[in-house]
């Protein structure tokens, strides 16, 4: 009789202490997605209506879908498809450079391998923010693009041309190339040893043995580089000033930076955008969030 007693005040207790979690959780939870809420509400407000606004939820009376449908215009489509396609671009890119540099270093031996490993901590070290002036002089002076003379005179170079947002412009990428090096670590050389008995080359070995095998760091790195540069404004709103061949970021910070002029102040489009602009991201990093916690894990083992 004990027993069952404090069996079922043990049942009790652990019931208490779950639902007192799921209620903590729950709230937190509303807070993570309180911002969103908020976002996705105030851009079906008309901009009369949003400017009168004062509540935690500013539910429209006529909800304005055109504030979200406009992104899918000709006005609005470019600039989302150029997003797309910039992010596609360096995912790939970066990706591709991480595995073959992170290979490379973590199974080949060669004069200066400590000099470039050096080389990478050291230029995490120095803020991203210090290279812009001398990269976007870089930029405007490049020979023969934009105008520009042999000595990159004349001209604006690379200046709103849409070939800038695709250029690599900065180091960041080889934090990827050490995180893929540091994963090869845990591998053993087992697998290239049997593949090279088997008359398997560099690059067959790289992308069909090693490749699968380290699709967790992989999936890491696209995801990490893609929501950065799906992220990105700063690089396009420095070099591009036209619309059209900007990105969907650099927009909405030129749209911000316009609400400190004098004039119609359309927040509820502004907000409208930034809830279309989450979306992607969100399902990213919803449907691989698995991969990216392996991939973590395996980049902190050593074999």
């Amino acid at each position: 009789m004990h027993k069952d007693s404090t069996n079922v005040g043990n049942k009790a207790v652990k019931i208490v202490t779950r639902s007192i979690w799921y209620i903590v959780l729950s709230v937190l939870a509303f807070i993570m997605l309180y911002p969103f809420i908020f976002t996705l509400l105030a851009g079906m407000n008309t901009s009369a209506e949003f400017g009168h606004a004062g509540a935690l939820f500013p539910v429209p009376e006529v909800p304005q879908f055109g504030n979200l449908l406009f992104m899918f215009t000709p006005a609005g489509l470019r600039p989302l498809i150029n997003t797309f396609t910039r992010t596609a671009w360096y995912t790939i890119v970066v990706s591709l450079m991480a595995i073959l540099m992170g290979y490379v270093l973590a199974r080949y031996r060669f004069r200066g391998k400590n000099f470039f490993l050096v080389t990478i901590l050291a230029t995490q070290m120095i803020p991203s923010v210090l290279t812009l002036i001398p990269a976007f002089v870089m930029m405007a002076h490049i020979p023969f693009v934009g105008g520009n003379n042999w000595m990159g005179m004349g001209g604006r170079g690379l200046i709103n041309n849409s070939l800038a947002i695709y250029l690599p412009l900065g180091w960041g990428f080889l934090i990827w190339v050490f995180l893929f090096m540091q994963s090869m670590k845990s591998l053993p050389r087992d697998f290239e040893e049997a593949a090279e008995l088997d008359g398997c080359g560099f690059w067959r070995t790289l992308f069909t043995i090693i490749v699968p095998m380290q699709m967790p760091m992989i999936a890491v790195i696209a995801v990490n580089v893609a929501l950065g540069v799906w992220n990105d404004w700063l690089i396009p709103f420095l070099y591009i000033n036209d619309i059209q061949r900007s990105t969907l970021p650099a927009w909405m910070g030129q749209l911000v930076a316009a609400l400190q002029q004098f004039g119609d102040r359309d927040y509820p489009r502004i907000f409208a955008m930034s809830a279309v602009a989450i979306l992607p991201p969100f399902f990213i990093f919803l449907f691989l969030q698995k991969y990216i916690i392996q991939g973590i894990a395996s980049a902190g083992v050593k074999g």
